[in-house]
């Protein structure tokens, strides 16, 4: 039972805000699987951190006044 208490609580505290992180994104939020896979969520994880965040496509293309 406790088991399944700690699963519940990891999905609180790991899968939804790597949920929101993805969809912010534009890509699928069923990524958030790879989270829980053990050496898969380190690729993830650095994968994600190059890619191209919607916040920096909208600077990279504002006009300079």
């Amino acid at each position: 039972m406790s088991s399944l208490i700690g699963l519940l609580v990891a999905i609180v505290l790991v899968g939804i805000p790597v949920w929101r992180i993805l969809t912010r994104l534009g890509l699928s939020p069923w990524f958030t699987i790879l989270a829980f896979i053990p050496v898969l969520n380190i690729i993830s994880l650095r994968l994600l951190s190059y890619a191209n965040w919607p916040g920096q496509r909208a600077s990279a293309q504002a006009p300079t006044v």
